[in-house]
């Protein structure tokens, strides 16, 4: 599954998303989640969206 942040053009891992990504400001009309390869890809290959580095894996907290 995927959490795609409209408001700063971002893809997230949403099993791994977390403080980090930046989306806390992010309102929730420009969330979106959803689970097709197909689609996030065709976001990333417009050029605005990319995937968020912060969540390619566990956030961990110390």
């Amino acid at each position: 599954m995927y959490f795609v942040d409209h408001k700063n053009k971002k893809i997230h891992h949403q099993q791994y998303a977390g403080d980090k990504c930046g989306f806390l400001e992010t309102p929730i009309s420009e969330r979106e989640f959803t689970a097709s390869d197909e689609y996030v890809k065709s976001l990333e290959g417009t050029g605005q969206f990319s995937f968020c580095k912060e969540c390619e894996t566990p956030q961990l907290v110390m």
